[in-house]
C-alpha cells in the first residue's frame, strides 16, 4: 500500500482526493495492484505440486493407508469434504506462505487408492483423480480469498474517503509513501 501510494504521480493517478471520482479511480488502480500480487496463492493448494507429490509417493511406495471414513466409490465432492473434515490439510487458514496449504503426498496417495479402487497401478490416473479432489477443495478457498480481498478494498476505500474527502474527516493533504498517524 505504501509503495502504491508513493507511485501515484508516476502512474498519472490523483495524489490529492477532491471527489468521489478520485476515490473510485484510486481504488480501481489499487485493486489491480492487489490482484497482481496473486495473494490467492496463500489460500489454496497448488494442484500441480499436489499431483507431483502424489506421483512421487506412489512411485516410491510411500503410501499411508487411509484410516478415515470410507471413501470407496464416493464423488470427488464427497471425498473433498471427507479430506477437509479429517484434518489432513496442512496449513489451511494460516496464510503463512504461498501455496503453504497442502496434503502430505503419502496421505493423499493412500486416500486416492482407497477412493478410486478401479484405478489400479496407474500413477498418472491416480494423480489426475487427486487433482480433481484438490480442485474441489480449492473452490471455497478461492471464494474466501475473494471475500477477504473485497472486504479489505472496501475498508481502504472507506478510510480513504474519511481521511481525505469527508467533511468530518481530517482532510489530509497529498497521498505519499509516508506513514501518516491519524489516531489522534
Amino acid at each position: 500500500m505504501i509503495e502504491f501510494s508513493a507511485s501515484l504521480a508516476s502512474k498519472g493517478l490523483p495524489v490529492r482526493v477532491k471527489s468521489q471520482k478520485d476515490i473510485d479511480t484510486l481504488i480501481d488502480a489499487f485493486e489491480k495492484e492487489v490482484r497482481a500480487l496473486n495473494l490467492w496463492q496463500y489460500y489454496v493448494l497448488d494442484t500441480t505440486k499436489e499431483k507431483a507429490s502424489i506421483k512421487s509417493a506412489l512411485r516410491a511406495g510411500q503410501v499411508t493407508l487411509w484410516q478415515g471414513p470410507d471413501v470407496k466409490g464416493k464423488s470427488v465432492v464427497e471425498i473433498a469434504k471427507i479430506v477437509k473434515s479429517s484434518g489432513s490439510i496442512d496449513g489451511i487458514g494460516r496464510l503463512a506462505a504461498r501455496f503453504g496449504v497442502r496434503v502430505d503426498g503419502s496421505v493423499a496417495a493412500g486416500l486416492v487408492r482407497a477412493a478410486f479402487v478401479n484405478i489400479v497401478g496407474d500413477v498418472e490416473a491416480l494423480a489426475e483423480a487427486w487433482g480433481r479432489v484438490v480442485d474441489v477443495l480449492n473452490l471455497p478457498l478461492y471464494a474466501e480469498w475473494e471475500e477477504d480481498t473485497k472486504i479489505a478494498l472496501e475498508s481502504v476505500k472507506n478510510r480513504l474517503k474519511y481521511t481525505r474527502l469527508e467533511e468530518g474527516g481530517p482532510k489530509l493533504g497529498d497521498i505519499s509513501g509516508k506513514w501518516v498517524d491519524t489516531s489522534s
